[in-house]
C-alpha cells in the first residue's frame, strides 16, 4: 500500500486526468503513421534534451535533433560509430553533453519499447538503465551499474551566482542503502498489482528512489524513467506517455520540483517512508501531466505545417539541421544549395511563420536559426 494518503480533492484530480489522457489517446489513435512517428519522436528530443539539461548537460533540443539523426541514419547504426563525426561537430566543451545524450538516448526508447519487460521491476533492471545512460562517459566506467561508495546528496545549482544548495541529504552507501532498494522494488511489485491510481504509486516510487540516491551519478535521469516505466504499466498512460515530453515540463518548472521534494523530506532521507510529505510531490505531477498534453498538441500543429512545406522550403530546413549550432545568412545558402536568392527569401519566410526558424537582425546582415 501507498505510504501516504490521497485527499478527496487529489482523487477528483486523478480523476480528472484520467479522462483528459483518455481523451488524448482517441486523438492520437485518429492520427496517422507519419503523424504519429513524428511528434513521437519531437517528444523523444525534448525528453532527452530536458532530462540531461535538468542534470546540467549544455545541448539544446536542435543539437540533440540532429545528433539523433546522425545516429540513426547512419549506415552502421550506434553512437560508437558516429561519435568522431558528432563531437567534430560540435564545441569541444559539449564533450560529456554529447556522451550523456547518446546514453539518455538508448536508455528511454529501451523503456518505450520493452516496458513490458520490467513488470515485475527487478533491482538487475535498474542496474542496467545506469550503465545504459552513463555508458558512453568513461570517468563512470568503474561505477557503471553500482550503488555508492560516498555519500551524495541532492543539490541545486544556480546557474547565474554558481552557487549550490543541499536539496535533500540522501541515504547513506552500504547497507542502508541497499537494504532500502530491495524494500522499495519489493514494494513497488506487490502494490502494483492492487493499486487502482498508478500514478500516486509512480510518485511514491520516484520520490523513494531520489531520496535514497543509490548510485553516484545519473540519479535523476533514472528517476524519471521509472516515472515512465511506472505509468507506463497503465492502459491509458500507456498510449499516450510516448507522445508527451513530461521531461521538458520539469526541465520548465525546475526550482519548483526542488522545493517540492525538500517540502516533501523536510530535505532529510528516512528510512521510514510515513514520515515523508509525497502528497505534495502528487499535486506536482498531476499539474505536470495535464501541462504536458499541451506539447502533444503542439507537436501536432508542427507535423501539420511540416507537410505544409514546399519543396525548396524542405531542402533548406535540411541545410539547417545539419549546421545544428549555426546563424546563417541568405549568402551561405545561395552559395552552398545555389538556389536564386528571391527562392530562398521566400522559403525563409515560410519557415518563419511555420517557426521552424527564427530570425536575428535586419537587412542583408540578417542571420537565421534553428526552432525547436
Amino acid at each position: 500500500m501507498l505510504a501516504y494518503k490521497i485527499s478527496e480533492e487529489q482523487t477528483k484530480k486523478l480523476k480528472n486526468l484520467q479522462i483528459k489522457f483518455e481523451e488524448t489517446k482517441f486523438l492520437i489513435e485518429a492520427f496517422n503513421t507519419d503523424k504519429k512517428n513524428f511528434i513521437k519522436k519531437q517528444s523523444l528530443i525534448s525528453n532527452i534534451g530536458a532530462s540531461t539539461r535538468i542534470e546540467n548537460a549544455l545541448l539544446t533540443d536542435t543539437e540533440i535533433e540532429w545528433i539523433d539523426t546522425s545516429i540513426a541514419t547512419a549506415l552502421n547504426t550506434g553512437f560508437l560509430y558516429q561519435q568522431k563525426y558528432i563531437k567534430d561537430k560540435l564545441s569541444k566543451d559539449k564533450e560529456r553533453s554529447i556522451e550523456e545524450v547518446a546514453g539518455y538516448r538508448e536508455a528511454i526508447q529501451i523503456v518505450f519499447d520493452s516496458y513490458q519487460d520490467f513488470v515485475p521491476l527487478r533491482e538487475a533492471d535498474i542496474k542496467g538503465l545506469h550503465r545504459e545512460i552513463l555508458k558512453y562517459y568513461p570517468k563512470a566506467n568503474h561505477y557503471l551499474g553500482k550503488y555508492k561508495t560516498h555519500s551524495n546528496s541532492v543539490i541545486e545549482t544556480n546557474h547565474n551566482t554558481k552557487t549550490k544548495k543541499i536539496i535533500l541529504k540522501t541515504a547513506d552507501p552500504g547497507i542502508i542503502t541497499e537494504t532500502s532498494m530491495v524494500e522499495l522494488i519489493n514494494w513497488f511489485n506487490a502494490t502494483l498489482k492492487e493499486t487502482t491510481w498508478v500514478l500516486p504509486l509512480a510518485v511514491e516510487l520516484v520520490f523513494r528512489f531520489l531520496a535514497i540516491h543509490p548510485f553516484q551519478d545519473g540519479n535523476g535521469r533514472i528517476s524519471r524513467l521509472l516515472f515512465q516505466l511506472a505509468l507506463l504499466s497503465d492502459p491509458t498512460f500507456e498510449k499516450v506517455v510516448p507522445f508527451v515530453a513530461l521531461d521538458r515540463i520539469i526541465e520548465k518548472t525546475r526550482n519548483q520540483y526542488y522545493l517540492v521534494l525538500r517540502k516533501c523530506s523536510d530535505g532529510e532521507f528516512s528510512v521510514d517512508p510515513k514520515t515523508y510529505k509525497i502528497q505534495y510531490f502528487l499535486d506536482y505531477m498531476i499539474k505536470l501531466l495535464l501541462e504536458s498534453v499541451d506539447n502533444l498538441h503542439y507537436y501536432a500543429k508542427k507535423y501539420d505545417n511540416y507537410i505544409q512545406l514546399a519543396e525548396t522550403s524542405l531542402k533548406i530546413l535540411t541545410f539547417f539541421k545539419e549546421r545544428p549550432e549555426h546563424s546563417i545568412q541568405t549568402q551561405d545558402i545561395f552559395q552552398k544549395l545555389n538556389i536564386p536568392k528571391r527562392t530562398i527569401q521566400y522559403s525563409l519566410n515560410q519557415l518563419i511563420k511555420f517557426e521552424f526558424l527564427q530570425k536575428f537582425g535586419k537587412g542583408p546582415a540578417s542571420r537565421y536559426k534553428l526552432v525547436f
